[in-house]
This record gives C-alpha cells, sequence and structure tokens, in this order.
C-alpha cells in the first residue's frame, strides 16, 4: 500500500499505483500459491510492470511482502517532527501517532495487512528483512527523539526504551488483530487502533508486574 497523496505528480501517482498493484497482487498469491512458489517475474506479468520498475519499489519479495505494515512507519517517520512537537508522556505520543497513520491508510489497507502479519514467522526471508527494516525504523525514532531531548539527562537511554516499548505495543496489537480467524474480511482499523491504544496504555503497569 501507499500513502503517496492524490496530488502529486502524474508520475508520482503512476508509481503508487503500480506499487500498491503488486502489493495487492503478491500478498493474496503469497498466501494461496506459498512465497516460495511466487516469483518476481511472475508478479511482474500479473501487474504488467517491469523487474526494473520493481525493484526501484522494492527491495526484493521479503520487502514487498513486509509493506503495508511498514508503510505505517515509514509515514510516521516523515511525520516526527510534528509528532514530537506535540505535548504529553512520550509514549502516548507515539501510540497516538500510530494511531493517526493507521486510521490514513489507503482503502482496502487492512486485508493486507493482515496477510502480512500472517506471513511473519513462515519464511526466513520475511523474517530476517523485517528484522533489519524494525531496526532501521527503530534507530531513525530514536535519533529523532535523541534530538529533540537534547539536554535532557540519559536521553538516549529514555529514547531507546521508549521506542522499544512502542515497537513492542505496535507489535503485540497487530498480533492479537490479525490472530482473529475471521480478520481477513472482517478486521477493521478501528479495531486496530483500539487495541494499540490499549497496548501502550498498559504498558507502564506491564514493566511494574512482580513475579508470585
Amino acid at each position: 500500500m501507499t500513502t503517496t497523496p492524490a496530488t502529486g505528480t502524474l508520475r508520482s501517482r503512476r508509481i503508487a499505483r503500480s506499487r500498491q498493484r503488486l502489493v495487492e497482487i503478491a500478498l493474496p498469491a503469497f498466501v494461496e500459491r506459498g512465497y516460495d512458489a511466487v516469483t518476481v517475474d511472475w508478479l511482474c506479468d500479473q501487474a504488467e510492470v517491469s523487474k526494473r520498475s520493481f525493484f526501484r519499489y522494492f527491495a526484493g519479495k521479503e520487502d514487498l511482502a513486509l509493506t503495508p505494515l511498514n508503510d505505517v512507519w515509514r509515514t510516521l517517520i516523515t511525520e516526527l517532527d510534528q509528532v514530537l512537537a506535540r505535548r504529553g508522556p512520550l509514549l502516548m505520543v507515539l501510540g497516538d501517532a500510530l494511531v493517526d497513520v493507521v486510521d490514513r491508510m489507503p482503502p482496502g489497507w487492512e486485508r493486507l495487512a493482515v496477510l502480512s502479519a500472517r506471513l511473519s514467522g513462515t519464511h526466513p526471508t520475511i523474517d530476517a528483512a523485517g528484522m533489519l527494516v524494525c531496526e532501521r525504523f527503530t534507530q531513525q525514532v530514536i535519533d529523532a527523539i535523541v534530538e529533540r531531548l537534547a539536554g535532557t539527562p540519559a536521553a538516549d537511554l529514555s529514547a531507546r526504551i521508549v521506542c522499544a516499548v512502542a515497537v513492542a505495543g505496535h507489535r503485540a496489537a497487530v498480533d492479537v488483530w490479525r490472530s482473529a480467524p475471521d480478520a481477513e474480511t472482517n478486521a477493521t482499523r478501528a479495531e486496530l487502533c483500539r487495541l494499540i491504544r490499549a497496548s501502550m496504555a498498559a504498558a507502564p503497569a506491564a514493566v511494574t508486574v512482580t513475579l508470585p
């Protein structure tokens, strides 16, 4: 999926449509045919795009497979200056920003996000790519927070802890959301937003839980 605005240039809109078409074709095919059985050549043929264009949009099949949820983080990162200008507890600010971004994803994003989330753990290349992307996104958020907290004691450590909790909270919300038996057809972004808020709200109490 893509968050490229409809008011962009003709070329940017064409790229966004081609990229989205590939995602819409690929994710159901990965589930139905098997990830290894779906080739880049087949995807390009189905979407009527060149391989050169495919690799301009995606690093590979694994990048494409992760696109719906990764686009949430990509969008959040482009908006970090505005997000971090908000007031309030940092974890809640990040959680609210994630909810805002999810709410603005394009029509049909929900089904593709569920299919993408369900691919996690099914193929080593997808999992490896997911870890690398998560590390990159996390570091970008940490860097932005540290810059915002310049002069605050232990800014780097605080940024890393809050960011780790935010990522874990988002992942927990997505895992619950995509695990519903009918999620592929009935999952809503409103429910995912509710789960993200609940995960962030539960985090402070969760870290103080003691063993009996």
